[in-house]
């Protein structure tokens, strides 16, 4: 039955309709084994909707569904604490707005002191898409003007998640989009959002 569902969301994934992701709401630490975690908000880039699940202590895979992109993504924390400093990478794949596909990735850093985790994401995102369908395109919650069918972006996102118990979280952030491609222009300088979540 895991190996359908996961299949399942591979898939979807996939065949998806190009920007990668802009939103987090995710600290370094991971969920734990066979635990899982939903989490679903809206923000300045639409709404956005996630799940991970803890294949190991340290490894989590989950499904990551915006306004503007769809995807995998897979989380390994080097450092993976209960109170204190976590440091974990992310990698992610899927597809978006304009018939294109991305791949991103992530270093991420949090800090668990009671029930308030800041944390800290730094973000590279290497977009393809057909300019055709995307060049200029205004997507309603942001705009970006894309010049040539590869291009790369980056984000910092700093955001503090607020435990109510060892289950439900409220998490806050705001993050900074940037280009890294020539010729490409991001429409918002600034991103906020905010979501709910459960871990069980």
């Amino acid at each position: 039955m895991k190996v359908c569902f996961i299949f399942l969301m591979f898939a979807m994934a996939l065949s998806g309709c190009a920007i990668g992701p802009l939103v987090s709401h995710e600290t370094a630490r991971t969920v734990g084994r066979s635990r899982h975690e939903f989490v679903g908000g809206f923000g300045t880039a639409g709404f956005v909707a996630k799940w991970n699940y803890g294949l190991t202590e340290n490894l989590d895979m989950g499904l990551h569904w915006e306004s503007l992109s769809v995807g995998l993504r897979a989380k390994y924390a080097f450092l993976n604490r209960d109170k204190g400093w976590s440091f974990a990478t992310a990698l992610g794949t899927g597809s978006s707005i304009g018939a294109g596909t991305y791949y991103s990735g992530d270093l991420m850093a949090s800090y668990l002191s009671g029930s308030w985790e800041p944390y800290g994401t730094l973000r590279f995102v290497h977009v393809k898409n057909d300019p055709v369908d995307f060049k200029d395109k205004d997507t309603g919650q942001i705009e970006f003007t894309v010049p040539k069918s590869q291009y790369d972006y980056g984000q910092v996102i700093l955001g503090n998640r607020y435990w109510f118990s060892s289950h439900w979280l409220l998490s806050l952030e705001v993050s900074s989009p940037y280009a890294i491609s020539s010729g490409l222009k991001i429409g918002n300088d600034i991103l906020t959002s905010g979501a709910l979540g459960y871990r069980f």
